[in-house]
């Protein structure tokens, strides 16, 4: 007998719950929604501070499905502080990203 296929809450069989994007592809990721801020807050500038309410171009390498059934995907992307970058990685909701 072979080996069964998973099967998901409606019976159904269950769609993988990551998908592979080789080779990456471009996208922008919009940080402001990724990263809201406190409402009503009155903050203060700093010339090095993190540029976190920026538009960024980014590399999305895998889509995967969250426990609900949303799409995030695993994207490589600068965050500016001053006159710097540093590179990060992770999971970002689907919604916040689009093809350039």
């Amino acid at each position: 007998m072979g080996q069964m296929q998973s099967i998901g809450h409606t019976g159904q069989p269950a769609p993988p719950a990551f998908r592979r994007i080789d080779p990456p592809v471009d996208v922008l990721v919009d940080l402001a929604a990724v990263f809201p801020r406190e409402p009503h807050r009155a903050g203060g500038y700093h010339p090095s501070g993190l540029q976190m309410h920026a538009v960024v171009e980014g590399r999305l390498s895998c889509w995967g499905m969250c426990e609900q059934g949303h799409w995030w995907g695993w994207v490589t992307y600068d965050v500016a502080y001053g006159p710097n970058r540093r590179s990060v990685t992770h999971w970002v909701p689907a919604w916040t990203l689009k093809r350039p």
